[in-house]
């Protein structure tokens, strides 16, 4: 992968479209493996977003939430829990159903809480007036303090934009959490946490703890004082 190809996560619940999306953002230049040790599938694929700038995108399997109750939501927090260079995301892009906003913000809440550069892409726009749905986008991300795009991904609509949201949002390389869990639970163990390992966001640390998931570059000593 070429040094400036942005690392992006495509991720969402199920049923989304966030395969179309990926087939939409990647064409013909896709390929799939296996995650190490599973049988999982690993689709990754080279989106060109710009004249001078690609993406290598990973279709992560759908998942609900990153609290994992199963093996492919398992996969996806270790994935985005990896603070190696070359394989951590740069920028997660999250799909959400228009019908379904409120369940799939569920999720969303949980990846902005990891401080890495997202975007959110609302999905199947063209329904909309059908089922009398409207959305203030511009309210959507100051709330969300995110980059929100409108897309259909069946009918091809949007995709630009979403490009242009990747490239925004990782040259912004800002992200903060939606809620500041250290003020809600203990702000003193959560203090203690960030001073062990300063290189993962409070939500991290948590999921690192409540999941007994910890990357390889969490060390023993570190482990042990959690």
């Amino acid at each position: 992968m070429p040094k400036n190809d942005i690392k992006v996560a495509l991720i969402g619940n199920p049923n989304t479209g966030k395969t179309s999306l990926f087939n939409q953002l990647t064409g013909l230049n896709q390929k799939v493996g296996n995650y190490p040790g599973v049988t999982v599938d690993k689709k990754e694929g080279v989106s060109k977003l710009s004249s001078t700038q690609n993406a290598l995108i990973t279709d992560l399997p759908g998942t609900y939430s990153i609290n994992p109750t199963s093996l492919d939501e398992s996969i996806v927090l270790k994935t985005l829990l990896k603070k190696d260079i070359k394989e951590s995301p740069d920028v997660i892009l999250v799909v959400a159903d228009v019908e379904n906003l409120k369940r799939n913000l569920l999720l969303f809440s949980q990846i902005k809480d990891l401080e890495i550069p997202t975007v959110l892409a609302i999905n199947m726009v063209d329904q909309m007036h059908r089922k009398g749905i409207s959305i203030d986008l511009s309210l959507l991300k100051k709330e969300l303090n995110t980059e929100v795009v409108l897309i259909s991904a069946r009918k091809n609509e949007g995709i630009n934009d979403v490009k242009e949201a990747i490239i925004r949002c990782h040259v912004a390389a800002k992200a903060s959490p939606l809620c500041g869990i250290n003020s809600k639970i203990d702000t003193d163990y959560f203090d203690r946490l960030k001073e062990i390992s300063p290189n993962y966001s409070l939500y991290e640390l948590w999921l690192m703890v409540t999941q007994s998931s910890f990357p390889e570059t969490v060390t023993k000593e570190e482990k042990r004082s959690f």
